[in-house]
């Protein structure tokens, strides 16, 4: 969280809804200790456990309207990944990185940058790469992403991602693929991947700086 407060300050966003269940004590405090300067909403998911991203987001964006940035609380990135892509308007912009994928991983199928399909569910052998939970949503593709998100989650007992809600829009003709392909991340699953961020991801932070 303090790498991604941090990413959202180089590009000027100090205002932040934040949804919070387990540990929201703890998470509260290092962010008031440690982030004065950030002016937080804290959206309470009280069914995290029964839930997964597509309701958590739906608290969100319940009483919000306009242009935001999403970032899955679990992926360890460097702000020049959202610099890219706070360069871009007018649709719905996803960070990508190109690689062979493998099951587990979010995935998107791709046109000529326009993203046609996402989610783990797509055939990794026909996808364009992997989506790391980093995106713009902007414009009229913010309003109908919006829309789709609030009547996609209506249970407090389903563990639906929040991509979900991009894969069933009848229109996205404007969700588009920014390329990030080797500029440092990870998403933090498992103990091994905490130990890659340390040793690798965050050891190429100051490359990224100094390139």
């Amino acid at each position: 969280m303090d790498w991604q407060l941090d990413a959202l300050k180089s590009i000027g966003v100090l205002d932040v809804r934040m949804v919070v269940g387990y540990q929201k004590e703890m998470i509260q405090s290092h962010i008031e200790n440690h982030h004065p300067e950030m002016r937080v909403t804290y959206i309470e998911n009280p069914d995290f456990e029964t839930t997964n991203t597509l309701y958590s987001l739906a608290r969100a964006l319940r009483d919000f309207e306009g242009d935001f940035y999403y970032m899955n609380a679990d992926v360890v990135f460097e702000q020049s990944i959202l610099q890219r892509l706070s360069t871009y308007t007018g649709g719905g912009f996803l960070a990508i990185d190109r690689k062979q994928c493998r099951e587990e991983e979010v995935k998107v199928q791709v046109d000529n940058d326009q993203i046609t399909a996402i989610g783990k569910h797509l055939d990794p052998n026909a996808s364009y790469g992997e989506f790391i939970g980093v995106a713009n949503f902007t414009g009229d593709f913010a309003k109908r992403f919006r829309a789709t998100v609030l009547d996609e989650a209506v249970s407090p007992n389903e563990m639906k991602f929040f991509e979900h809600a991009l894969n069933v829009m009848a229109d996205k003709h404007d969700m588009f693929a920014v390329d990030i392909t080797g500029l440092p991340c990870v998403e933090v699953d498992f103990p091994e991947d905490y130990e890659y961020a340390i040793q690798e991801v965050l050891r190429a932070f100051v490359q990224v700086d100094e390139g």
